[in-house]
């Protein structure tokens, strides 16, 4: 893959028809370029890109494919690299066709072409072919598709087609006609009547001149090879071997000091990149294969597979392997891709060479390693993949082949097969490399780590070095640590360790950190994991519905997921993945208000699987409340065992509600809140709620309904009823007079939930709404109210400061209220800033009863969050963050509601009542540049929606208030251009020399750029 252009050829034939043809390239979604070999596409497209450098009509990114972007990640993973390169927002490796489009929407408002060159490497049908076609329907407006090739592979154009948004150039175009013929020849002193059987095909044509008028052209390859000196002759195989290559490449490859230059000099179709690296067509490829004995083409090709592989371009070295039947060198590769990829193999590429071997040989050891890795991609659970690795093993006694068989092994969680690889890793031979010591350590840690000891897994999965190693195996292994991590009880650690590891990978793996904060009693990240979507492998998929069906359940959302997320505990047969199931289930059951069918369910898994299996307890502990709570065998293990401080935090709040049913607070009163919330499903975290109220602390209620708000209210209010059940029941059979401690217990529950019932305000019955984007209002339902009391200008300050900073002290209020007063008429004045207060916001609670929006509790004052409370500023501060979400997923339709929706919001001046207050009047600045970024966030979605009116008419609202924002000088132009309306244009000119001639500065590159644009 390059970004670089090829440099113009020393005697070149400017090819104005055809440059002229690809200018319509930014008129149109998709340009297809399709000929054969030596048509001079490249050429053609270099000359087009160069000519638009001189009058730009947008950013052109050129990408040549190779073989290893028949791989969609690879594919995609070159055009993010050369969009970034050129100053665009560089989506995440991995995010497919959505993360480009993305980056193509991030270089709006410039129009942006993408130049995919040799677009013959991605073959029909191919996952590369596949993001191709995703990425011709999801092409914004703004953007532009260029293919090139020999042939291109079936893409979806037929909606193109249709509304003639298509460019085709084909070989009947791309012939030299008879005037560029004679026009070549006067150039290169050769007389065109010599090629006039070459119809004009570029690349013959060229040869012929070279080849000299004593040459048929039919052997004018040969007459061009017989000329140089066999030191040049190698140079050239090497450059054809190597597609591209620096001299010191070509120079290990020949194995003697070269001069390129020369070579290039002297040799027809053989170029220079921009960035200095030599380029040779591919042709010669062909003819240098007809003109080579077999064995010096054999060495070659195997010293030009080995400064591939050390580029990382496995892909191109198999090709050479099967251009030249080495099957020996093809079986060498195989082992260096799975080696080097392990758990990521790129199965495409893997299968296609597999489909390469001839029968003769498909038994060797690198092939029937191979299979068993296409195998395990496809399913772990295959039972043909430890048989083949086996006999794979027996012949190759290879640090890939024990990687595939651990990895294999590891996921079966398969002990006795552990162990048995442990034994074999004692067998590998030679100096330990990065990859051989990672998987020395990887194959220790596994086995300890099956075997029950993470802690000695831990130990040594850190001695692994992840620095020297291939992306795949390095991302495999910090996995790896961040599980040990956790199952030691240390998810703090492993918090950081996927902030700071996994934070850029797809959405499943930046969910990895707020998870392990979640159990390590940090709900920090609570709005990110509720509705959070699993993803990933269907292992992933597995492992995290387990956790965020247990943190569902804490949350009271066990409704929203169906009983057995993870199957049926009883299905699996490993107790790893039977006790991420029971979990799951447990979970749910008991936020169902289902204790009982919790306790039955890990009462059957205990049953089936021993606590005294240390793999299976340890793999206990990551629901360790679950389990103390309901299965009463595993208290006297934990209650003795030394536990990580995750796992500690766990037993203490476990411990806390196992005490609180007996009449003991002590525990209770003693935890932090997080978590109760964290480690409890929510009928279990309420009860002790409940209880400790119960006692007259009404802490721990208090802050579970300020935090997930009515399914509290709801689960106090099943308390209540529930355990009025209870009595009814005691009572009609006669024996209330001798209840038990538990109906003691229980009746003190309801005691307290009763209590917090009344204290902690019921969710009101109509949504009341905060307007302070512009002039301060407040609705009911939508309705504008007309309050009185909204008329006094310390009510309005009061709320504006409250929703600005939802929480304040007296002080605070004081100082920003009655600055000039003593604390003690303060004080008086704010109790009655407050009663009015309250009337706007709940005008129907009743007198004395707790407000639900307006909170006084001690020295403070809070404006509660909930979805009763509709707040315009807060739902314009977190437009950014879901923007960035919905942009994420691809979703640029909700990203583009999202925005409206924040401009809708836009009345006028912030906060007007506390302008007078300048550290609050900073705040009304804040404000003002983000309603700016998000008219031009809308305007630039517009622009690539194919909306250019309307992106105009966002850009120029936006430099209402900012007319020298770059970026909106930048959309005014672009949408001006879109509209290919002079007027329009010429306006959008003005605007924006006229606010540079005010600043003194020259324009920015992409505004310079757009200015120099014309109206085609």
């Amino acid at each position: 893959m390059t970004t670089i252009l090829p440099r113009p050829l020393d005697v070149e034939l400017p090819r104005l028809r055809l440059v002229q043809r690809l200018a319509r390239r930014w008129e149109c979604p998709v340009t297809v370029v399709e000929a054969g070999a030596g048509f001079g596409k490249t050429t053609m497209l270099v000359q087009a890109v160069r000519a638009n450098l001189l009058e730009p009509r947008g950013v052109d990114v050129w990408v040549t494919c190779s073989p290893a972007h028949e791989s969609a990640s690879e594919l995609a993973g070159a055009l993010l690299d050369a969009l970034a390169v050129l100053g665009g927002r560089c989506g995440r490796r991995g995010g497919g066709a959505r993360a480009v489009v993305d980056a193509l929407v991030g270089m709006a408002p410039l129009d942006v072409c993408l130049v995919l060159d040799d677009v013959h490497e991605v073959p029909s049908g191919s996952p590369g072919a596949v993001l191709l076609g995703e990425l011709v329907r999801g092409l914004p407006a703004t953007a532009h598709l260029v293919v090139c090739g020999r042939w291109v592979p079936e893409l979806p154009l037929a909606r193109w087609e249709a509304a003639g948004g298509v460019v085709r150039v084909g070989a009947e175009e791309l012939l030299f006609t008879d005037g560029e013929l004679r026009a070549l020849g006067r150039r290169l002193g050769g007389d065109p009547a010599l090629v006039g059987a070459l119809r004009g095909w570029p690349a013959l044509v060229r040869l012929a001149f070279a080849a000299g008028p004593g040459a048929p052209w039919r052997y004018a390859w040969e007459e061009v090879l017989g000329r140089l000196e066999p030191g040049e002759r190698r140079v050239l195989a090497a450059l054809a071997a190597l597609h591209t290559a620096t001299e010191d490449e070509v120079a290990e490859v020949v194995g003697e000091g070269v001069e390129v230059a020369g070579v290039v000099g002297r040799v027809p179709l053989v170029g220079v990149l921009e960035d200095g690296r030599y380029r040779a067509h591919e042709l010669w490829a062909e003819a240098l294969a007809r003109n080579t004995p077999v064995e010096e083409a054999r060495e070659l090709h195997r010293r030009a597979a080995a400064v591939l592989v050390a580029r990382g371009d496995l892909a191109r070295a198999g090709v050479l392997a099967r251009r030249g039947g080495d099957w020996e060198l093809l079986a060498g590769l195989s082992v260096e891709l799975v080696n080097t990829t392990l758990s990521a193999l790129p199965a495409v590429v893997a299968e296609r060479w597999l489909g390469w071997v001839p029968d003769r040989v498909r038994e060797e050891p690198a092939f029937l390693l191979l299979r068993a890795a296409v195998l395990h991609a496809a399913d772990f659970t295959d039972v043909r993949i430890d048989p083949l690795l086996d006999r794979a093993w027996e012949g190759l006694r290879h640090t890939a082949v024990l990687g595939q068989a651990v990895i294999t092994a590891h996921s079966r969680a398969d002990l006795v097969r552990l162990s048995e690889l442990a034994r074999r890793g004692s067998e590998l031979s030679g100096a330990p490399t990065p990859i051989a010591l990672v998987l020395r350590h990887s194959v220790a840690a596994t086995v300890a780590e099956v075997g029950g000891d993470p802690e000695a897994a831990l130990a040594e999965i850190e001695r692994a070095p992840v620095v020297d190693v291939p992306s795949p195996v390095r991302l495999a292994t910090v996995r790896f640590h961040y599980h040990c991590l956790n199952m030691c009880g240390r998810a703090g650690e492993a918090a950081e360790l996927a902030d700071r590891a996994l934070g850029e990978g797809e959405e499943h793996l930046r969910l990895n950190g707020p998870i392990a904060r979640w159990f390590d009693g940090d709900p920090t990240d609570l709005a990110r994991l509720r509705g959070a979507p699993v993803g990933g492998t269907a292992r992933d998929s597995f492992v995290s519905a387990a956790f965020q069906a247990v943190v569902a359940a804490c949350c009271g959302d066990a409704a929203d997921w169906c009983a057995l997320p993870c199957g049926d505990p009883a299905d699996h047969d490993n107790p790893r993945d039977a006790v991420l199931a029971l979990a799951a289930r447990c979970a749910l059951a008991v936020g169902r208000g289902e204790e009982a069918v919790a306790r039955r369910a890990f009462a059957e898994h205990l049953a089936r699987w021993p606590v005294t299996d240390r793999f299976h307890e340890r793999h206990l502990r990551r629901f360790l409340a679950l389990g103390y709570v309901l299965g009463e065998p595993l208290r006297e293990v934990w209650d003795g065992a030394e536990l990580g401080p995750s796992h500690g935090k766990a037993r203490a709040a476990a411990r806390a509600l196992v005490a609180a049913r007996t009449g003991d607070l002590r525990a209770a009163a003693g935890l932090p809140v997080e978590y109760f919330l964290c480690f409890l499903p929510l009928p279990w975290s309420v009860e002790v709620a409940s209880r400790l109220a119960a006692g007259g602390d009404l802490g721990v209620g208090r802050w579970l309904a300020d935090t997930l708000g009515a399914v509290v209210h709801r689960e106090l209010r099943s308390v209540v009823h529930r355990e009025l059940r209870s009595e009814v029941h005691l009572e009609s059979r006669g024996v209330v007079h001798r209840e038990s401690r538990g109906v003691v217990a229980d009746r003190v529950a309801r005691e307290g939930a009763g209590r917090l019932l009344a204290v902690v305000p019921a969710p009101p019955v109509v949504r009341t709404g905060v307007e302070v984007l512009g002039a301060l209002r407040v609705t009911r339902d939508g309705e504008v109210v007309e309050a009185p009391e909204l008329r006094r200008l310390r009510v309005r300050q009061l709320l504006g400061a409250l929703v600005l900073r939802p929480v304040l002290t007296r002080e605070q209020v004081f100082a920003l209220c009655w600055p000039d007063l003593d604390v003690g008429d303060a004080a008086r004045n704010l109790r009655v800033t407050l009663t009015y207060l309250r009337r706007v916001l709940e005008p129907d609670r009743a007198r004395g009863a707790a407000g639900f929006h307006l909170r006084a509790e001690g020295d403070t004052l809070r404006l509660v969050r909930s979805p009763w409370l509709e707040v315009d500023l807060w739902a314009f501060e977190a437009v950014e963050e879901q923007v960035r979400a919905a942009r994420a997923a691809g979703d640029l339709d909700r990203a583009k509601d999202l925005l409206a929706a924040a401009v809708q919001l836009w009345r006028g001046d912030p906060l007007p009542d506390l302008g007078c207050v300048a550290e609050l009047g900073l705040e009304a600045d804040r404000l003002r540049g983000q309603h700016v970024r998000n008219l031009l966030g809308l305007g630039e979605l517009c622009l690539v929606s194919g909306e250019p009116v309307r992106a105009g008419y966002l850009a120029r609202r936006a430099l209402e208030q900012d007319p020298f924002a770059p970026r909106a000088h930048r959309l005014v132009l672009a949408a001006a251009l879109k509209t290919r309306d002079p007027e329009r244009v010429a306006g959008a000119r003005r605007v924006v020399l006229s606010a540079l001639a005010q600043l003194g500065v020259a324009p920015d590159p992409s505004t310079a750029l757009l200015l120099r644009q014309r109206l085609g």
